[in-house]
Order: structure tokens, then C-alpha cells, then sequence
């Protein structure tokens, strides 16, 4: 019986390695918070200098990496989960986890530079593509430990919002872009509208293509259809893809994809670019 544990338990820790889980670490002391609330005041101006149109200038956040750092300690002491009293509503929660999840992605490409994209973080084995930087790389987080595929299928997708996927940004060029400022409770909804709309309404994700007869789509728009399907449904609209877009894009481009789709335009979700959205 021993053997037979020991054989399990190392099989455990070669499999383990083998599939490139690692704990990533951090070394850093939080920043200091006050007494209630979140302090996303570092991140917001972060973000504000490190953000240029659709891309990142990653350079720059490799200047400021031990603020990073700092940033994504204090993340991985405070949260929802290790101090509920601080996030009493959902916008409090969901602010943070969305926030949490750009933090990271960021952090897991400064962790793993250079790399030109995240898939190129590999473990000894990779059952698929992107598996090493958004399964394989474990982070710390509000007093516990996660990755960035649990975190957003296990928790943010939690909210049942479909905006969510206009927030968070994989650091690829086919990501929505992530934006030059934080996530703050008190305007996230107004926040979500907006980067939902400009993902509605930028021909990188939503085109029609009139000599071919196609609505070209992003294929975030397959993957997580039954999310922008739900969501079109309690915007008081038929329950597809379409409909969800027509219910947040521009006056211009929602009439284009309407007519489109009147004219039995085919739907075509686009190849997704995974190459680092840098400058």
C-alpha cells in the first residue's frame, strides 16, 4: 500500500508538471488599503499610461513591474472571498473580479517575458493551445489560488452578464482591447455599455462583408454564445448572436448587420489572432 501511494503521489507531481501547473509567485507587499472598499486608484493610472488605442506598450509595464506586482499582491490578500465585508454588492464583486483578470493576464506576460504570444508558454506537455498561460499558470488571489480559465468560466462568467466578455482582455491582437482604465463599482454598469458597444461596433469584431455575403463575426461570439444569447433574451430580444448585437452596436453599424441578416447573410466567426497585443 505505501508503494502504491508513493507510485500515485509522484505520478501526481510528474503529471502535474508535466501539464506546466505552476504556482506563479509574486514577491511583493501589498499596497496599503483603506479601511472599506477597493483602491483601484493605482491600477486606473496604470492602465492610463501603459494603454495606447488597441494595444499595449508592454516596455512600459515592464518599467513599472514591481508596481504590477504590488498590485497583483494586494489582489491576492483582498477580495469577495477573504474580506466580503469590503464587496457588499455585485457591482463591488464583479468590478473586482474583471480588474483581477486584466491584472493577471498582464502579469502572466511580464512573468513569462518575452513571448510574442501567450501561447507560447508551454508546459513539458500541452493538451492544447493556450493551455500553459491560461489553465497552467496558477495565481494568488483573494486568499486563495486560481487561473485565468476558472476565473473567468467559474466565476465573472458567475454574473450571467455577456458584457463581461467586451471587458476582459487575453493580451492578443483579436481580444477586445483592454481599456486605459479601471472597473469601478460605482459606474460599472455605464462602463460595461461602453466597451460592449465599441466591441459591437469595431469591424475587427463585427463586419459584413457584402460581396461575400457574410456577417463576419469574432469567434468570441461562438464560444460563449449561449451567454450573448441569454443576455439578448432579457434585453427583451430574440435570443441570438445577432439580436445581442443589435442591441448594443452604433445606429450605423447595427443597421448594416440588420440588413444583412434580412438578407440571409451567412454568419461567419472569424480566425482568432493570438499574437500579443503590443505596440
Amino acid at each position: 500500500m505505501i508503494l502504491i501511494s508513493l507510485v500515485v503521489g509522484v505520478t501526481g507531481v510528474l503529471t502535474l508538471k508535466g501539464l506546466g501547473l505552476r504556482s506563479v509567485s509574486v514577491n511583493a507587499v501589498p499596497f496599503e488599503q483603506a479601511p472599506e472598499g477597493f483602491d483601484y486608484s493605482w491600477w486606473d493610472d496604470a492602465l492610463g499610461r501603459w494603454v495606447r488605442g488597441a494595444s499595449v506598450d508592454y516596455d512600459a509595464v515592464l518599467l513599472e513591474e514591481s508596481g504590477l506586482r504590488r498590485f497583483v499582491a494586494t489582489l491576492g490578500k483582498v477580495g469577495p472571498h477573504s474580506t466580503s465585508e469590503r464587496f457588499t454588492t455585485e457591482p463591488e464583486r464583479l468590478a473586482y473580479y474583471i480588474n483581477a483578470y486584466n491584472a493577471l493576464t498582464l502579469f502572466g506576460v511580464v512573468d513569462n517575458w518575452p513571448i510574442d504570444s501567450v501561447q507560447d508558454v508551454h508546459g513539458w506537455l500541452d493538451p492544447r493551445a493556450g493551455f500553459g498561460f491560461f489553465y497552467g499558470l496558477r495565481f494568488p488571489l483573494d486568499g486563495r489560488g486560481t487561473n485565468l480559465y476558472d476565473l473567468e468560466n467559474e466565476v465573472i462568467r458567475g454574473f450571467v452578464d455577456a458584457r463581461i466578455h467586451a471587458a476582459i482582455n487575453c493580451a492578443s491582437r483579436s481580444c477586445p482591447a483592454l481599456r486605459p482604465f479601471a472597473f469601478e463599482p460605482v459606474r460599472l454598469d455605464d462602463q460595461l455599455d461602453l466597451v460592449t458597444r465599441d466591441f459591437c461596433s469595431n469591424p475587427l469584431h463585427v463586419r459584413v462583408d457584402e460581396e461575400a455575403q457574410e456577417i463576419q463575426l469574432s469567434a468570441i461570439f461562438e464560444w460563449y454564445q449561449p451567454d450573448f444569447e441569454e443576455h439578448a433574451r432579457r434585453l427583451g430580444r430574440p435570443a441570438t448572436i445577432i439580436d445581442f448585437i443589435l442591441g448594443f452596436a452604433t445606429p450605423d453599424v447595427a443597421i448594416v448587420v440588420a440588413e444583412a441578416r434580412n438578407a440571409d447573410f451567412k454568419v461567419v466567426f472569424q480566425p482568432y489572432d493570438w499574437s500579443l497585443n503590443r505596440l
